[in-house]
C-alpha cells in the first residue's frame, strides 16, 4: 500500500488563497492537512472545519492546555505569546499524533505561504520511495517566488518565476549571481527569508520532535537525516502588496532576534526588519513604494535575461492545475 503523507501549517488570515492551498496538496497526492489558526476567531475555521480531508485547530485555550503537556514545551513555552515559531513548533508536535492517528506515514510542515512541488508531480509516489529509505526526517530545498507586480490576489494561481536555493545553482553561475545582487536592489541578497528548505518527518518513530521550524530530531540519539532531489518548496513569499501589509501589519514591532537570542539581519539580511519598520510607520504609500523597489521585479527584459541565464526558474503548473480544466 502506498505511504499516506499530511501537512501541517500554522496560519493566519489566509482568506480565499486557503482553498487553493488546500486544492493543489490533495491534487498531488498529500492525504490530510492539519491547520492550526493562529487566530481562533478565523472565520476560516467554520468554512473549511467540515471538511474530511482538513482537520481545522484553533488556537483557544483548549490547544494552549494541550501544548503544556508536550516535549517541546520546556523550550518553547517561554515564547508563546511573542514568537510565532514557538507556536509553530508545538503545532507541529501536536499534528505528528493527530497524523499518527489518521494513518499517516510521513508529516511535512510548511508555512501558509508554501507549495510542495515534485517534478513527478505526485508527492505521494515521492513519500512512497522515502519510505523504503532508512532516514528519519528529509529535508526539501526551497524556491523564493519573484512577484512581478504588486497588484495580486491569489499567488498560488498567479506567480511563476522564482529564485532557486543556492545549492541548486551550478558553480559556473557564482560571477552571474554576484553581479546581479550588486546591481539589482530586489535581489540584494539573493533571498529575503529563510533558505533551508523545510522537512518532513516519518512518522513511526515517537522519539522525533520538531527542532525549530525546519527540521526534525531524535529525542535521544543520532537522526538520520538527508536531503532530497525528488521534491522542493516553492515559497511564494509576501506576492503582492496586500500580502506583504498585511504580514507585516500582523508581525507588529517584532525584535531584531529571533528568540531574543539570534539576530535576524546577520541571517537573512535586512528586508525583514525593513518590511517590519516601513509598515509600523501606517503609511501605505511609503510601504508601497518599498515593495516596489525591494520586492517587485517588473522589468519583463531583465526577467528574461535572469531566466535565460538560469538564475531565475519558471513553475507554471500550479496555476494550471487549479485553474482547473480549460
Amino acid at each position: 500500500m502506498r505511504a499516506s503523507a499530511a501537512i501541517v501549517t500554522t496560519l493566519r488570515n489566509a482568506g480565499a488563497v486557503l482553498d487553493s492551498f488546500i486544492a493543489w496538496h490533495r491534487a498531488i497526492g498529500f492525504s490530510h492537512l492539519f491547520l492550526f489558526f493562529d487566530d481562533p476567531s478565523d472565520p476560516d475555521i467554520s468554512r473549511i472545519q467540515g471538511r474530511s480531508d482538513v482537520t481545522a485547530i484553533a488556537c483557544d485555550e483548549n490547544l494552549r492546555s494541550s501544548w503544556r503537556r508536550l516535549r517541546t514545551w520546556a523550550q518553547m513555552g517561554p515564547f508563546i505569546d511573542r514568537e510565532v515559531m514557538a507556536r509553530q513548533v508545538l503545532n507541529v508536535e501536536i499534528a505528528m499524533a493527530l497524523a499518527r492517528e489518521h494513518g499517516c506515514d510521513w508529516l511535512l510542515s510548511i508555512d501558509g505561504d508554501e507549495l510542495f512541488f515534485s517534478a513527478a508531480g505526485n508527492a505521494a509516489e515521492v513519500f512512497d520511495r522515502l519510505s523504503s529509505s532508512p532516514f528519519d526526517t528529509v529535508q526539501f530545498l526551497n524556491y523564493e517566488a519573484v512577484p512581478v507586480r504588486d497588484e495580486i490576489a491569489d499567488a498560488f494561481r498567479e506567480v511563476d518565476l522564482f529564485k532557486p536555493s543556492l545549492r541548486l545553482l551550478p558553480p559556473h553561475l557564482e560571477p552571474a549571481l554576484r553581479e546581479v545582487e550588486r546591481t539589482v536592489p530586489q535581489l540584494r541578497p539573493w533571498f529575503h527569508f529563510y533558505a533551508n528548505g523545510k522537512a518532513a518527518v516519518r512518522l513511526s518513530d515517537p522519539s522525533l520532535e520538531p527542532f525549530g521550524v525546519h527540521q526534525f530530531r531524535r529525542a535521544a540519539g543520532a537522526t538520520r537525516a538527508a536531503i532530497s532531489p525528488a521534491g522542493f518548496i516553492l515559497h511564494y513569499a509576501v506576492c503582492g502588496f496586500e500580502a506583504f501589509w498585511t504580514k507585516y501589519a500582523t508581525l507588529g514591532r517584532f525584535s531584531d532576534k529571533w528568540f531574543g537570542a539570534h539576530e535576524i539581519a546577520p541571517a537573512i539580511g535586512t528586508f525583514h526588519l525593513e518590511a517590519r519598520d516601513v509598515v509600523a510607520r501606517g503609511d501605505r504609500e511609503a510601504a508601497r513604494a518599498f515593495y516596489r523597489a525591494r520586492a517587485v521585479i517588473s522589468d519583463p527584459v531583465l526577467l528574461e535575461r535572469l531566466t535565460r541565464l538560469g538564475l531565475l526558474a519558471q513553475f507554471r503548473e500550479p496555476g494550471r492545475v487549479l485553474a482547473g480544466p480549460s
